[in-house]
């Protein structure tokens, strides 16, 4: 499993429609809080090349699922000045 928290957000997510990182995270701050909503929001996890494109051999729904889990229960925490 990837450890997401070391990655940049430019780091791709979904290699077969090209999202990285970032765009996941913004749809999840945004409100898509399932792998139902990150696929119609991004088009991540829509291809079907995984196997060809994925360093790992394998769909990146799992991936998304782990940045769903981590950033969807975060909370992000404004500091004023």
């Amino acid at each position: 499993m990837i450890n997401w928290l070391k990655t940049k957000d430019t780091d791709l997510v979904c290699y077969c429609i090209k999202v990285d990182k970032k765009t996941i995270i913004d749809a999840i701050k945004n409100g898509s809080i399932t792998l139902r909503e990150i696929k119609k929001s991004t088009k991540a996890c829509t291809g079907n090349s995984c196997k060809d494109l994925n360093p790992s051999g394998k769909c990146c729904s799992n991936d998304i699922k782990n940045l769903i889990q981590f950033y969807a229960n975060k909370n992000i925490t404004v500091f004023r000045k």
